[in-house]
């Protein structure tokens, strides 16, 4: 099915052409009958002779109605642009067509209706007026039907050109990301909530679990409905009604979309590219009314350029919108429509002053300048609007340019690793220079200084030619680090190793307490309850106390000071760190065999 909109000004047949189309008549309301005025949307069915169908959309022709038009066309991309031949082009005619090009609706036919009201003349001069207004626009080359809906002249040649026009139009786009923004909402006796709309994007199949947007309110698809049959799947491009479980009716208005869950950013703010109709201007800090989709919202507009070719838009909630969105903008003020604005950035970061360089960048690049770091799978769609085939197109297409590279998850801008390694790297050097002893900086620390998390510092040193990340620590790969292979530290570990149950301060032997500190982290030394002694010396004394206790049973702190021939300043810490491994037991004053006595 494809789904087409009716436009045109206010009582130039828009109802009536649908209803000889598809013998049903769209205004659902009896006020709308009594009156012989279309006030709200309208719906309809037909099979092409080609065997397409067709969902029409009718859209109000009063100005008064506007918001009402503005919510039926919103998701279409195929229009019919209605003209009455004894009247012509007339102000919603202009304003339609305006609309449609702002949504960026490029395929249709424009209608001459009322064809018998007229003369030949007549409608020979209603044709070239049509040629005249449409000169230049998206429709200038679109087909001009003449037909009359009483009589029923020139409607097959009209369901001729709809055909031809479907045929050439592309097919509704398939991107595994639905979005249905509601455009009527209702409780059925016996089903609940029913909304309907125009699926566009992807699929939505029975028992899916669906949210509905603004809110975040949670549903499941209970059943699926096109052109009153039940279906499985609802496909892209037509009119579809949802049964949905778990909303109630009254929590869902016209405006709301229906997506599934994890797939779009929902966003309050977003930066936009700015096409305005002419003669009309927006200052630059302004209150405007947006349509997106089916809705209309309050926002608050910002330039973000002296001419106006990108603004901010802020809403007042959060609304599912990807790049490439088309908007409506209009002036609450004058009721007038002003312009358009296409989505370019539905996660904005950084500064307005820096916005405008970065929006006339291509759609990835953009991204990155703003936020460096993007997850990949955000890329996939909810960033970007992309499906995923063509997402993975997108990003190997700036990694292969050196635009960008993959980080693990992430997709990251090459300039900003580029600068993140170079600003490590310094301080990396730096941190060698005042500490040569220390094998490098600690990561958390240097992530810290670079206002980076740890693990994405990690990534983006992994690989990096002079930067090495061993044991936490990052060091050059010219900076040994070994305390070790210092003299003044040698000359400490010759003094702890000389004397190892009774072992001399750092400062007795004229070493600097960091020096110490080196060792220890090194493993060359171990500090017990701040006494320093040679690795070597732990591991003899295990061995010594062990043997005492297999030949004695038991050892005092005095015997252990005759075992390692030393005094109590020393054995003491050294039986703390037994106990503390198991290694041995405290019984009263006595050591006994621990379990880890091997």
């Amino acid at each position: 099915m494809r789904t087409v909109a009716t436009a045109g000004h206010v009582d130039h047949g828009k109802s009536s052409l649908v209803l000889a189309l598809t013998g049903t008549d769209p205004d659902r309301f009896p006020e709308e009958k009594a009156r012989g005025l279309t006030i709200d949307l309208g719906f309809a069915f037909t099979t092409l002779p080609s065997g397409t169908e067709i969902g029409f959309v009718d859209v109000p022709g009063h100005v008064r109605f506007i918001k009402n038009m503005l919510a039926g066309v919103g998701a279409v991309d195929i229009a019919l642009l209605v003209v009455a031949a004894n009247e012509g082009w007339m102000p919603q005619s202009e304003e339609h067509l305006r609309i449609l090009e702002l949504l960026g609706i490029r395929h249709g036919l424009t209608v001459l209706t009322k064809a018998d009201v007229v003369d030949d003349e007549m409608l020979e001069i209603a044709h070239l007026e049509l040629d005249d207004h449409l000169a230049g626009t998206a429709f200038a080359d679109a087909p001009i039907v003449a037909v009359d809906s009483r009589s029923g002249r020139g409607l097959p040649d009209l369901r001729d050109a709809l055909d031809k026009v479907l045929a050439a139009a592309p097919p509704a786009t398939d991107r595994g990301r639905p979005r249905l923004w509601v455009d009527r909402v209702f409780a059925a006796r016996g089903a609940g909530t029913v909304v309907t709309g125009t699926l566009a994007g992807g699929r939505l199949a029975v028992d899916q679990e669906v949210v509905i947007e603004p809110g975040g309110q949670h549903a499941r698809v209970r059943g699926v409905e096109s052109r009153h049959q039940k279906l499985a799947v609802a496909e892209p491009g037509s009119r579809v009604a949802l049964n949905l479980v778990g909303v109630e009716h009254r929590d869902v208005a016209r405006g709301h979309a229906v997506v599934r869950p994890r797939q779009w950013h929902g966003t309050s703010l977003v930066d936009v590219a700015v096409s305005m109709l002419p003669g009309e201007r927006i200052r630059k800090r302004a209150r405007l009314q947006v349509y997106a989709g089916s809705g209309e919202h309050n926002v608050f507009f910002r330039a973000l350029d002296d001419a106006a070719r990108f603004a901010r838009l802020r809403f007042e909630v959060r609304v599912p919108l990807a790049p490439g969105d088309r908007l409506v903008l209009r002036d609450p003020g004058s009721k007038r429509t002003v312009g358009g604005a296409e989505v370019l950035d539905v996660a904005v970061a950084g500064t307005a002053r820096e916005a405008a360089a970065r929006l006339a960048m291509p759609l990835l690049p953009r991204l990155l300048a703003a936020q460096p770091w993007l997850r990949i799978d955000d890329v996939r769609g909810p960033l970007t609007g992309l499906a995923t085939e063509d997402a993975d197109v997108a990003i190997d297409a700036v990694v292969a340019t050196g635009t960008a590279q993959r980080l693990g998850p992430w997709l990251v801008a090459r300039e900003h690793v580029d600068d993140v390694t170079a600003r490590a790297e310094a301080l990396v050097r730096e941190h060698h220079a005042q500490h040569p002893l220390e094998p490098g900086m600690e990561l958390p620390a240097l992530a810290n200084q670079l206002r980076l998390a740890p693990e994405r510092l990690r990534l983006a040193l992994e690989g990096h030619g002079l930067l090495r990340i061993e044991r936490g620590f990052v060091r050059h790969v010219d900076h040994r680090g070994r305390a070790s292979d210092d003299p003044e530290a040698q000359r400490l570990l010759a003094a702890l190793v000389a004397s190892p149950f009774a072992p001399p301060a750092p400062a007795e032997v004229g070493v600097a307490p960091a020096v110490a500190r080196a060792l220890v982290r090194e493993g060359e030394a171990v500090d017990l309850d701040g006494v320093l002694f040679a690795a070597d010396a732990l591991d003899q004394a295990r061995a010594l106390i062990v043997a005492a206790l297999h030949e004695r049973g038991t050892l005092t702190v005095a015997d252990a000071r005759d075992v390692l021939h030393s005094t109590r300043k020393y054995v003491l810490p050294l039986l703390t760190r037994l106990d503390t491994e198991g290694v041995t037991r405290r019984r009263g004053d006595d050591r006994i065999l621990g379990p880890a006595a091997g």
